[in-house]
């Protein structure tokens, strides 16, 4: 992409699973469990990596393709209710801390952008101590439309003050950059997630880079911050 004459960055839109932690097995074994729970089968780690980058609903639908508005509903809540009991499955991707810091110390906005319940990505953000980076975290209660939908990108920019042309959206699946591109956002695919790469490269991310540690130089380089701002 020609970045010629484009604008300071004002904000980052991070996706949380994939990009910020690795919590695919926290995700398998919590959704596993609670089907077991409520008497369906199984499901395995490949089923949830088919759909990473959609909501829980869109799994649970994946292997129980006849559950009604109410079997999703009760699903739903007790997964919410014991996801973290399932945390010690989760890492957070090597050097997020320092990058957010970096970044936040050049003033500027960011937020979470997840499917996941925002109660429970307040949580994970707040076990991993990196909450205090965020101004703010949309999750999947706090819009109509998900992910690859622009809404939650605008539900972003509304919240932060600024326009989805001033933000940069970054995430580890082609759910995330599509949703970024159409909002007029630049998009930064990392490649930390368990999304196949000619997947993202599809959706024609602007940056792709190994993982968010390589935000502030890549950022840097191409002007669309100022150094030491």
């Amino acid at each position: 992409m020609d970045l010629s004459g484009a604008k300071v960055v004002k904000g980052i839109i991070f996706d949380l699973d994939g990009t910020l932690v690795d919590s695919t097995d926290s995700i398998w074994k919590a959704a596993d469990y609670v089907l077991r729970i409520n008497g369906y089968r199984g499901l395995e780690r490949k089923d949830v990596v088919e759909v990473m980058g959609k909501t829980i609903f869109d799994l649970f639908l994946s292997v129980e393709p006849g559950l009604n508005k109410q079997e999703q509903q009760k699903l739903f809540e007790d997964y919410r209710r014991v996801y973290m009991d399932f945390i010690e499955h989760t890492r957070m991707i090597p050097k997020v801390s320092e990058a957010l810091l970096m970044l936040r110390s050049r003033r500027l906005k960011m937020a979470v952008v997840t499917t996941k319940s925002r109660e429970n990505a307040e949580k994970i953000l707040s076990f991993f101590g990196i909450r205090s980076f965020f101004d703010l975290v949309i999750g999947f209660e706090d819009v109509r439309e998900h992910k690859p939908s622009i809404e939650p990108m605008k539900r972003a920019a509304e919240g932060l003050g600024l326009r989805t042309s001033e933000l940069i959206v970054v995430g580890d699946t082609d759910i995330d950059i599509k949703a970024g591109r159409e909002a007029g956002a630049l998009t930064v695919a990392v490649m930390t997630g368990v999304t196949p790469l000619e997947k993202i490269l599809a959706e024609r991310p602007d940056f792709l880079i190994k993982d968010v540690s390589d935000l502030p130089e890549i950022l840097e380089r191409n002007a669309l911050i100022a150094t030491g701002q």
